[in-house]
């Protein structure tokens, strides 16, 4: 009777034992994948934001003033046209005109 009830409190020391360490691991893992979901949810929280900035109009508005050069109405940009007639010097100043130089819009450009 004696050997029959050590080897069921060395097999239930065993088992709660076992099941202990399997509880440390799982909540190991559960510590783990809240980090990993809250690293997620900022980056989802960046690029949402980020998302929503690039439908903004300012970034459409910088966008198409710095890279495509274009401007908003009844605004007015000015072009320096340099004839290969009257050529610069050095200093600037073109030849015959005593330093003026012509601006021209791009309406005066296309006739509009």
């Amino acid at each position: 009777m004696l050997l029959a009830t050590a080897v069921v409190v060395v097999y239930l020391i065993f088992t709660v034992a076992s099941n202990a360490i399997q509880s440390f691991q799982l909540g190991q893992d559960e510590d783990r994948l809240r980090d990993d979901v809250q690293g997620m949810q900022e980056r989802y929280d960046r690029l949402t934001a980020l998302r929503d900035y690039l439908n903004s109009d300012e970034y459409i508005e910088w966008v198409a003033r710095r890279e495509l050069g274009l401007v908003g109405p009844g605004e007015k940009t000015g072009i320096i046209v340099l004839s290969e007639a009257t050529p610069v010097s050095s200093q600037g100043e073109a030849e015959g005109e005593q330093g003026q130089q012509q601006h021209l819009t791009w309406e005066d450009i296309i006739g509009q």
